[in-house]
């Protein structure tokens, strides 16, 4: 295998190994940004499973005390309230929500106000609100209609006495009713039982099994408000975490925040399975890699130690031949019958001589692309050199016909290459061709290329046997064939003979019909 072909199989099995680990890096980081997705999508789902459960025993807690409150003094409720809508314009209400909460007798007198001080005449407006309540006591909240200008902004007005504390709120809001009245109902609730960061914070805990929680409880300013649960993921690979802001006083407009922090440990644990299979996988994928180049890097050696021995075998067999041929052409002068098997002698050491020459080509054409020797000549001149001399070593009469597009026909190739490219595939054509081969040769230039193209009227090559006809050493099953000496090397020399100079080599063959072999070379 030539070195650069080498070079290019270990860069592109480099640039897909490389490329495949940084696709599984890839597809892991997915895995986990989705496990970690998942997991804070859980963690909410918890956190706010945490807060329902938190919420409904502080509702029925307050239910409790209300019932208790009852079984004393079946005239009194704990507290209960009235809600006014004053004005509803597109999907925007304006609500006036009044919380009458009935307090212990042992606190102090307190009397308070956000802004001012309420006038008198304001107590009156909150004695006929408390005459309301009375009225509805025992009973679902009830909504009047007020003609009242729109309210703007979220007002608060707080009026407290020595055993009663009423709270109104004034704000407008596309929220449902249902929605406000929940509304008034976690208000009740806290007034009743005040958020406790340890108490919640243990169900979270419970729910989460996350030790690593924080509970933060903060006033929204202005008229900034929070009607939902609101959501808040952070999923950085480092340190991820999932913040959940909770209105648990809506009307007071007190919001807890809890943070829960998510373990990437525990979503590498999640993904063991999957992070194992692809390591296991890239390890086999680098195995791989490394037995392909070891592999490769001993069949180079192997290949080198065989090119070294056939040259050095051929150098050393080529001086005994050498001698043997001078010997046999002294001895020729004997008698007739001594002549005849000196001649055969003289063909077999010719066929033995062509046998090593062809082997050193074949040897030599693995390594031919990086070592051509290019010059510029005229290309019919070498085909009518190659004909003469095919034609004095034939030992029968062939008929060689020429048709050359223009002349001279000048290429730039390697002229030592491409004289033996003509000779090989003339003396294929002689060799197959039986006793009266007929050649016809054909070569000229088209769209910048050399093309040349050698036909016979040989035997021809069946369609079964013409995908091997360019592999070293194949010989075709043709009884035929078999008898005539050879060592199935010529085509495969022409092959990397062309190869080497960037062309392209094509056989059309059919059997009994003769072949034809066309070979094409770029020219720049």
């Amino acid at each position: 295998m030539k070195s650069g072909k080498i070079k290019l199989i270990w860069s592109l099995s480099i640039t897909a190994a490389l490329f495949v680990i940084l696709l599984q890096g890839y597809w892991l980081y997915n895995q986990y940004r989705f496990t970690l997705e998942k997991t804070a999508n859980e963690t909410t789902g918890q956190i706010l499973s945490a807060w329902d459960d938190y919420k409904a025993w502080r509702k029925a807690k307050l239910k409790t005390q209300r019932e208790n409150l009852k079984n004393y003094n079946t005239n009194l409720n704990q507290n209960t309230s009235t809600i006014y809508i004053s004005d509803i314009k597109e999907n925007i209400t304006d609500w006036t929500i009044s919380i009458y909460t009935i307090k212990n007798s042992d606190k102090p007198t307190v009397r308070i106000s956000p802004d001012s001080i309420k006038k008198t005449e304001e107590g009156t407006q909150y004695k006929y609100i408390l005459e309301q309540v009375d009225r509805n006591l025992q009973q679902a909240p009830t909504i009047t209609v007020l003609q009242k200008d729109s309210v703007k902004g979220w007002e608060e007005e707080i009026l407290e006495t020595d055993s009663t504390l009423t709270s109104t709120f004034r704000f407008k809001t596309k929220e449902s009713q249902q929605n406000v009245y929940e509304a008034v109902d976690l208000f009740l609730a806290d007034m009743n039982s005040p958020l406790k960061i340890s108490e919640m914070d243990s169900i979270v805990h419970q729910k989460t099994g996350n030790s690593t929680t924080r509970i933060d409880t903060l006033s929204l300013p202005g008229d900034s408000v929070l009607w939902q649960p609101k959501t808040v993921k952070q999923l950085s690979i480092i340190n991820p975490s999932v913040k959940v802001e909770i209105p648990y006083n809506i009307l007071k407009r007190k919001v807890a925040t809890i943070t829960v922090t998510v373990a990437p440990a525990s979503i590498i644990k999640t993904m063991a399975i999957q992070i194992v299979i692809s390591v296991v996988l890239v390890l086999v994928l680098i195995v791989c890699l490394l037995l392909q180049i070891q592999t490769i890097s001993r069949q180079q050696r192997i290949n080198k130690l065989r090119q070294n021995f056939v040259n050095t075998t051929v150098h050393e067999l080529k001086r005994p031949i050498q001698t043997l041929k001078t010997i046999v052409s002294y001895l020729q002068q004997s008698s007739p019958e001594e002549q005849d098997m000196l001649n055969s002698a003289r063909i077999e050491t010719d066929n033995l001589t062509s046998y090593l020459q062809k082997l050193r080509e074949v040897n030599q054409a693995e390594t031919i692309a990086g070592s051509l020797h290019l010059s510029f000549f005229d290309f019919t001149a070498l085909i009518t050199g190659c004909t003469e001399n095919i034609r004095k070593n034939a030992g029968k009469q062939i008929h060689i016909e020429t048709d050359f597009s223009e002349t001279p026909l000048s290429v730039t190739a390697d002229k030592m290459i491409m004289s033996n490219i003509v000779i090989n595939l003339l003396e294929n054509a002689v060799k197959y061709s039986g006793e009266e081969p007929v050649i016809h040769i054909h070569a000229g230039r088209d769209d910048n290329q050399l093309f040349f193209s050698v036909s016979d009227n040989g035997i021809g090559i069946p369609a079964s046997e013409q995908s091997h006809i360019f592999e070293p050493f194949f010989r075709s099953k043709n009884a035929y064939v078999a008898s005539l000496p050879g060592m199935g090397l010529g085509l495969s020399y022409v092959k990397m003979a062309v190869e080497a100079h960037r062309g392209t080599v094509e056989v059309i063959s059919r059997p009994n019909h003769g072949t034809t072999v066309t070979v094409k070379i770029p020219q720049q």
